[in-house]
């Protein structure tokens, strides 16, 4: 359920981008309640675990997370402004890394509270997405790209229980604590980001 909540958030992105862009006060509104929710959960629940678990390699790992996006926004920035095909490539395949962790993450064992975050932050990853690049790239690719995710996210999912299997709790938390970080980049420039 958590993996079909998840591609439906992803989904909206679009639908919601089109709605918010007319209405400010709107997406003001959503961006501050996603944003509210994603980092109770955070605080609350799966950071404490995961640095209980992990330790200081769950912190370094938290920082990574919070980096990782941060460092594909560039490239894609880069890319619109420049037309890098190569920059695009490499944001591409960090972003379907990106949505094969997230769909690791949706699975039972990693818990309620991290399943939910994620599904809560992919509304406004995917406004951002068919905001960068629909405009860029065209609808078909725009689309595409959707699609993709989609499918990394899924196999992620289907895959992940696998991968947890030859890995313990620690592995586990390690993986909470790069997610977490991730989230918390939304939490931290998610309403600043413009999608218009």
């Amino acid at each position: 359920m958590t993996l079909i909540l998840s591609i439906t958030a992803l989904l909206l992105g679009p639908l919601i981008y089109a709605v918010a862009r007319k209405n400010h006060l709107a997406r003001r509104v959503l961006d501050a309640l996603i944003v509210i929710t994603i980092a109770i959960i955070i605080a609350v629940h799966i950071i404490p675990e995961a640095i209980r678990q992990g330790g200081t390699l769950a912190v370094v790992l938290i920082v990574l997370g919070i980096i990782f996006p941060m460092l594909l926004e560039r490239l894609f920035r880069e890319a619109t402004d420049a037309a890098h095909l190569v920059i695009v490539a490499i944001a591409a395949v960090g972003l379907l890394i990106h949505a094969t962790v997230d769909g690791i993450a949706l699975l039972p064992q990693s818990g309620t509270g991290l399943a939910y975050a994620i599904i809560l932050h992919r509304l406004p990853v995917g406004m951002a997405l068919w905001w960068a690049i629909r405009p860029s790239f065209g609808k078909v690719i725009a689309v595409s790209s959707f699609a993709l995710i989609s499918l990394t996210t899924a196999g992620g999912y289907f895959v992940g229980d696998s991968i947890i299997e030859l890995g313990e709790a620690k592995t586990l938390a390690m993986l909470q604590a790069f997610v977490s970080g991730s989230l918390i980049h939304v939490v931290a420039f998610g309403v600043k980001h413009k999608h218009d």
